[in-house]
């Protein structure tokens, strides 16, 4: 049932232009630093010897193209996959008495998109309102919530949860 969930919404991305990848589930230090996991979230990671397990495909996804330098009328870059993720989510801010509350392990489809600067915030609309549609097509009702800033990673300026 989890698998096929998971088809409906990677078909559905792929019909608005989203390109799906098959990822790892162990990154690098590198990786996690890339994407504004470390050192911020290091505590919460599951880590082999200096390996981690992924917090979510944002962090393969967006080091696919880490040494690149990505042509700017190629832009945007729309990528999705299917993952198992893995997170400890204890301790701090209260991060486990409120919001989601998730196992150490779940599936989860990522949308990401490489963008140019310029329009950085129109594209993070635009995969909000694709995130949306997703739960539109299953008549679920939600609310988009902003992140403060004590909850999101590094990287990021700004971040939208989707409650369902």
């Amino acid at each position: 049932m989890v698998r096929y969930i998971a088809d409906i919404l990677l078909k559905e991305h792929r019909k608005r232009g989203y390109k799906e990848y098959f990822l790892p589930v162990l990154v690098n230090r590198e990786n996690m630093y890339g994407t504004g996991q470390l050192p911020k979230f290091e505590d919460d990671a599951y880590k082999v010897d200096d390996q981690f397990l992924i917090p979510t495909a944002e962090v393969p996804l967006t080091n696919m193209a880490r040494n690149e330098i990505l042509n700017f009328q190629e832009l945007p870059k729309k990528l999705t996959s299917f993952t198992q993720c893995f997170r400890r989510e204890s301790g701090s801010a209260g991060r486990d008495t409120r919001g989601m509350i998730r196992l150490h392990q779940f599936n989860k489809v990522e949308l990401v998109k490489f963008a140019h600067p310029d329009k950085s915030y129109d594209e993070l609309e635009e995969m909000t309102k694709d995130a949306e549609n997703i739960l539109q097509v299953f008549n679920l009702p939600y609310r988009v919530i902003e992140l403060c800033t004590g909850d999101v990673g590094f990287s990021s300026a700004k971040t939208y949860d989707l409650e369902v």
